[in-house]
């Protein structure tokens, strides 16, 4: 009994997974069966929150709990309320993710009992391990205490603060602190699902090889972690491995098929990894979860049609994302989608719309500038591009930036793997951006000759008069403006 009661003090999953095991085998010990039973009760009851807050699946602990709870009169009563409120901690907390209809419904008792209940587990705080860690939890959960509170919550628990089952409860409260939850790790190396934590303030920090390195402890610890999973594919989607990516998604919808985020991740993934008709599956799976992500599973949907080249469905879906999403990208590929359909004017209406939504989207101006050159505005194109080539020289300073960021990250000197593929990509973003720039200078170019503002026409122009795309067309533009028009 008392080797049990330690691991339960220790408070690691798997201690509370082993302190379980031990008090189920003493409940045939006559001697001490009604004491064995209520520890065994409460420590079900612990396993079965913390696999909540893990976002684990579920073992069925909190169904052994009610059984064990329900072989006497007086432990029903005793453990009714901490099961009940146990049931509502379900995906909330520091590094939890709400992944179901269910978990949003299971908190609905907790809000509308909320002031009865903090009151009920304020009173009973110090009398067990299970009621500390539930009064700790109840109040991380649903009354979102500052920092100094917390602590002032530890402190109505003194018979059990110092144990580290309560130590992480702390660490894990309203955000996760690093420092203790590596002294628990360091302290006690079954402390694995500290791990996780661990790996999310590496992403947090921008160290995506630190963030992986935990995910993988943490998923070689418990294989089947949903949440994890999808962590792991959206650290591969930060650094850009998107078939990687769509794998941890996929694992991820193995153990929970209807886990929203690691769909709309999969959608993401497959979209930047070329696979359109794959990608365009996932968005229906996705759509037919019916309340989750509902406008980003249409837009997602239109990007896919439109690479497809299927551009009415594209539209019809893009307009659908439209009255549901209200930021700058719908407009935008509502837009590009609008050219492709030959609606010049829809076009124009669109990016204009995008433009005023997100100043800082270079290709917004650059998109609005070629569709005003077609209708022949061209003052209004010229002003686009201007503001276009601007905006490509911050860009391309910002890109400049992340690159000499990754260099120096690099270890003694040499680049890894996945930071060498980081660097491609933004070369290419970089050739890409010479492009669009080159294209928007030219542009200004001849808008400008056609408002007969020369000046301005030959300074835009004598910087592409090496350009192998747009050099012979520059320099014969320069030769038709006329000589001595001075600010004209």
């Amino acid at each position: 009994m008392a080797a049990a009661a330690a691991l339960v003090r220790a408070g690691c999953l798997d201690c509370l997974i082993e302190a379980l095991r031990a008090y189920e085998a003493l409940r045939s010990v006559p001697a001490v069966a009604v004491e064995a039973t209520a520890g065994a009760a409460r420590t079900a009851t612990l396993v079965a929150i913390r696999e909540r807050e893990l976002g684990l699946e579920d073992s069925g602990a909190l169904t052994e709990a009610r059984q064990l709870a329900a072989s006497s009169p007086e432990l029903s009563a005793a453990l009714s309320l901490p099961i009940e409120v146990a049931d509502t901690l379900a995906g909330r907390g520091a590094g939890s993710q709400i992944v179901s209809d269910a978990q949003m419904l299971a908190a609905g008792p907790a809000f509308r009992n909320r002031i009865e209940w903090t009151e009920s587990l304020r009173v009973r705080a110090d009398e067990n391990e299970l009621s500390a860690y539930l009064w700790l939890a109840f109040n991380c959960t649903y009354n979102s205490p500052t920092d100094a509170v917390i602590e002032t919550l530890n402190e109505s628990v003194p018979a059990w603060r110092d144990t580290s089952l309560i130590r992480f409860k702390i660490a894990t409260c309203t955000a996760f602190r690093t420092p203790p939850l590596k002294e628990l790790l360091e302290g006690d190396p079954r402390f694995l699902e500290v791990t996780y934590y661990l790996g999310l303030a590496a992403m947090i920090q921008g160290d995506l090889d630190g963030a992986d390195a935990q995910f993988e402890r943490a998923y070689t610890w418990r294989s089947r972690w949903a949440r994890v999973a999808n962590t792991r594919g959206t650290v591969f989607m930060t650094a850009e491995e998107f078939e990687r990516a769509a794998g941890f998604y996929d694992r991820a919808l193995e153990v929970v098929p209807d886990y929203p985020e690691a769909l709309l991740g999969k959608v993401r993934a497959l979209t930047f990894a070329g696979r359109y008709r794959d990608a365009l599956a996932a968005t229906d799976v996705l759509l037919a979860l019916e309340r989750w992500y509902v406008g980003d599973a249409r837009y997602w949907r239109a990007m896919n049609e439109m690479q497809l080249e299927q551009n009415d469905a594209a539209w019809d879906d893009i307009e659908r994302a439209a009255r549901l999403i209200t930021n700058a990208e719908v407009p935008k590929l509502a837009g590009i989608i609008a050219v492709r359909r030959e609606q010049l004017a829809v076009a124009r209406a669109k990016f204009e719309e995008a433009r005023q939504r997100d100043e800082s989207d270079c290709e917004v101006p650059f998109y609005l500038g070629t569709v005003l050159v077609e209708q022949r505005d061209w003052a209004r194109s010229a002003e686009a591009f201007i503001s276009a080539s601007g905006c490509f020289d911050r860009w391309q300073e910002t890109i400049e930036g992340q690159m000499a960021h990754i260099r120096a990250g690099a270890a003694a000197g040499v680049l890894s793997e996945r930071q060498a593929r980081q660097i491609a990509r933004r070369e290419q973003l970089l050739a890409g951006l010479t492009r669009m720039r080159a294209t928007s200078w030219f542009n200004t170019a001849a808008a400008c000759f056609n408002l007969t503002r020369y000046m301005e026409a030959r300074q835009y122009a004598m910087q592409l008069l090496d350009d192998p795309q747009f050099g012979e067309r520059a320099r014969d533009l320069v030769s038709r403006i006329p000589q001595g028009t001075g600010t004209r």
